[in-house]
């Protein structure tokens, strides 16, 4: 009776010591697809194919960026929605999928609700930016050339999220009737509209006009940094320029999956996406574009999104009225 009692006990030992590594979770096994819901080029763009170089050498398996602009985000939105919740489909975003569900009355819910966080990729500050040989110098200049209705001043938006600091910044100077808003799907193609002439201003993240500030094809006036950046020790902060008390003024790059994914995959993934923000490979890229890699935890991205819906919350319905 005692062997058999002692080789019950040796295999029930067994199976508990074999447990943890029976339900540990493979992931990936196979290719992970991002979701850029904006035009190649722009900043949610630069973030997520620096990192997918990165993780497709750490993983072993292809992670590969697809650009699927349109309706401020909610195409690649929804495509995401309906995955399958097992971590191979991803949606890079910026705080405009917050706004979602004010800018699309259509919906019947609030897309977040379909998603959930899973890390914080980077964060970077926004600028005010003109065409380089504009003429345009300062804020204080834009002021004063807007305020002049003859000029019929415009303002570019890329995604609902410069539209909100835009908004903010254009009551901020006075200027909300008199510059007119224009908005388009995607940064690159606004960069493009004031570069030649078209719009005389945009309201974007610094990463996507630093190369044309640099070339003086732009010219950045103000970034939203609460310090001037090493590398524009020439453009004032907002604060330094008159426009310390404009809202949201900051940008975030964060990763969503399908609501419903396993804990233990998003753990994975975020683990591999904080590899990959301190990657020297990654920083390389992102440094120049004055995009910070953060790589956080899918709680500390959560808790990030908790309070920057709040600040939408209280904004949106002056900023969204249409």
């Amino acid at each position: 009776m005692k062997s058999v009692k002692l080789a019950v006990g040796i295999c029930m030992s067994f199976m508990l010591g074999s447990s943890p590594h029976a339900a540990e979770v493979k992931y990936p096994e196979r290719a992970v697809t991002i979701i850029v819901p904006y035009s190649p080029g722009g900043g949610s763009d630069n973030v997520s194919r620096a990192m997918a170089r990165y993780l497709s050498e750490l993983w072993g398996k292809s992670v590969i960026v697809e650009n699927k602009p349109g309706a401020d985000g909610l195409i690649a939105t929804n495509d995401t929605i309906r995955a399958k919740p097992d971590g191979y489909t991803l949606l890079v975003s910026i705080p405009a999928i917050a706004m979602l569900k004010y800018t699309n009355k259509t919906l019947k819910s609030d897309p977040l609700t379909h998603l959930t966080p899973v890390s914080t990729m980077a964060v970077g500050p926004t600028a005010i930016v003109v065409k380089g040989n504009s003429g345009i110098k300062t804020v204080n200049d834009y002021k004063k050339y807007c305020a002049d209705e003859s000029r019929n001043c415009s303002w570019a938006s890329g995604e609902p999220f410069t539209l909100m600091v835009g908004t903010a910044m254009m009551s901020s100077m006075g200027l909300l009737d008199k510059v007119t808003n224009v908005r388009y799907a995607g940064t690159s193609a606004a960069v493009n509209d004031v570069l030649g002439g078209h719009v005389t201003s945009l309201v974007t993240g610094t990463s996507s006009v630093l190369s044309h500030h640099k070339s003086g094809d732009l010219r950045i006036l103000a970034v939203s940094s609460k310090e001037r950046l090493p590398e524009l020790p020439d453009v004032p902060t907002y604060a330094e320029a008159g426009l310390g008390d404009v809202a949201f003024s900051n940008n975030w790059y964060g990763l969503f999956a399908p609501a419903g994914t396993p804990n233990e995959i998003k753990a994975k993934i975020a683990d591999g996406f904080n590899k990959a923000a301190n990657a020297p490979e990654v920083l390389k890229v992102l440094k120049p574009l004055l995009l910070t890699p953060v790589g956080s935890t899918p709680d500390a991205f959560a808790q990030r999104l908790a309070e920057d819906q709040k600040t939408i919350d209280s904004l949106a319905p002056t900023v969204f009225k249409e």
